[in-house]
């Protein structure tokens, strides 16, 4: 009898220790721990941090899943793909094998735009495999008789699979309002082939378009300090005005450098005021030129609508101009110019 109790005793030892080990969960409390590996191409502008990323998951799932020691891996990346924004989104586990892996690409959102739609996306995600599944009720005993225990043999262990990978499509993000209006506001200085003075002059450029698309400037010079020319008989001083109107395009949009072209035409008016001891040396004259143009230079990105601007320009005008202080040649501006300016261009 006393034998008996015993063998009793250490069947019942045993159903708790095996049902203690079996009932442990995989996740703590219906949470899925996942470890960050987050980067963002350097030549992307407006791109947030690791930190960031993982602060706008926590915002959106009201907890933080993220453990630096956590089996499973998420690897986040922003590139770029020609004139696309591309991010993906991969799934590692333990033994860093592949299990699934979510993509997203734009050519029109921006850097942190399309990092905000892939945390929205990665934190539905989690949501999704965090969730526990349903364990079947448990029946209420029959009677209150002690159950009858029985041991079963020992055979293989039994793995349970990982739960897939769900793929979840987020809903789509609203089109940001791209901007279309840009103001480039700087200085200048040009400088005549021929025998012509340097002129410095204030700049404005108003350009209408998609930054990524042809867009048409219009560009004014002039009002500036204007330009002296002394000689025996007298001072010339000149007055430049130049107004262009020309198609313009900047390449790789979104990049913190942005290479760009431009070609038009317009006019210059260039007005001359002779100033003399001798009143019949003194005089005032004008003219005006046609002019093409074509130029080259680069945007620098300070911020996501802001950047510097160096341009190299060439006018060509026709016809040329001479300026004459009583009867000597005082400057001699040929058919062709350099124009170069900068400035600061901000988009709205």
């Amino acid at each position: 009898m006393e034998a008996t109790r015993l063998r009793l005793l250490a069947c019942w030892a045993v159903v708790a220790v095996v049902g203690l080990f079996c009932a442990s969960p995989a996740r703590a409390n219906g949470e899925l721990l996942v470890s960050l590996d987050y980067q963002a191409d350097p030549g992307l502008t407006g791109c947030p941090s690791a930190a960031d990323f993982r602060k706008a998951i926590v915002r959106q799932l009201g907890h933080d899943p993220f453990r630096e020691n956590a089996t499973r891996r998420m690897v986040v990346r922003l590139f770029s793909t020609g004139a696309r924004m591309a991010g993906r989104v991969e799934w590692r586990d333990a033994g860093d094998q592949w299990e699934g892996e979510r993509t997203f690409s734009s050519r029109s959102e921006s850097c942190i735009e399309m990092a905000r739609a892939m945390a929205l996306a990665t934190a539905i995600q989690i949501d999704l495999l965090a969730v526990p599944e349903q364990a079947p009720p448990e029946k209420p005993p029959a009677e209150a008789k002690p159950p009858a225990v029985k041991i079963a043999e020992p055979g293989p262990a039994v793995t349970a699979p990982a739960p897939p990978i769900v793929v979840v499509t987020p809903p789509p993000a609203p089109t940001p309002k791209e901007p279309r209006i840009a103001v480039d506001v700087g200085m200048g200085a040009i400088q005549d082939f021929g025998d012509a003075p340097v002129f410095v002059l204030p700049r404005i450029a108003v350009t209408v378009g998609r930054p990524a698309a042809i867009g048409v400037r219009l560009a004014v010079s002039g009002l500036g300090p204007g330009a002296d020319v002394t000689r025996m008989e007298g001072v010339a001083q000149m007055d430049r005005f130049v107004m262009t109107l020309e198609l313009v395009h900047f390449f790789r949009s979104g990049y913190s450098i942005q290479p760009l072209v431009a070609v038009g035409g317009g006019w210059q008016d260039l007005r001359v005021k002779g100033i003399s001891a001798m009143p019949e040396l003194a005089h005032q004259g004008q003219s005006v030129s046609a002019l093409l143009t074509a130029s080259a230079g680069a945007a620098f990105a300070l911020a996501s609508r802001l950047a510097f601007v160096v341009e190299l320009e060439t006018l060509v005008s026709w016809p040329s101009v001479s300026v004459d202080v009583g009867s000597a040649q005082a400057a001699h501006l040929d058919c062709a110019a350099v124009f170069v300016h900068g400035g600061v261009l901000a988009r709205f």
